[in-house]
């Protein structure tokens, strides 16, 4: 009797770490898919994904740490790659977004931003981050 309720607990040991291995795992983004990361001032955080976005001339986008004056929504600064699929920068302004461009195009993220945030825009594998900002 003891084998028997040995040998069921066993099985069902068993049964649960198949079913554990074999159960939905964390979606894993796209390939040829961008990922923005963001922290807020106050804590929040927010993550998006974009793949290549074709980019329509009248669509007006702003380089992190531009010269120029704020001409958007936003303005960024801190904007810096890490020579890898990364590309790093601080925004803050009203209703924006923000985009990164990779050696494959430009992503578009849809999220919306609102206040200061730090955003970490990281390209897809296999390409690397170039630059990025405000849409």
């Amino acid at each position: 009797m003891t084998f028997l309720r040995n040998a069921a607990a066993a099985a069902a040991i068993a049964l649960t770490a198949f079913a554990g291995l074999a159960g939905p795992a964390t979606a894993a983004p796209a390939p040829d898919t961008a990922e923005a990361q963001a922290t807020s001032t106050d804590g929040q955080s927010k993550n998006d994904t974009a793949a290549v976005s074709p980019i329509s001339p009248n669509t007006a986008v702003q380089r992190a740490s531009s010269s120029t004056e704020r001409e958007l929504a936003a303005t960024c600064w801190n904007g810096r790659t890490d020579g890898g699929r990364n590309f790093f920068m601080t925004c803050n302004g009203t209703s924006y977004h923000v985009y990164v461009d990779c050696t494959d195009g430009r992503h578009l993220f849809s999220e919306v931003f609102s206040g200061q945030w730090d955003f970490r825009l990281t390209c897809p594998v296999g390409t690397r981050a170039v630059w990025g900002g405000s849409w």
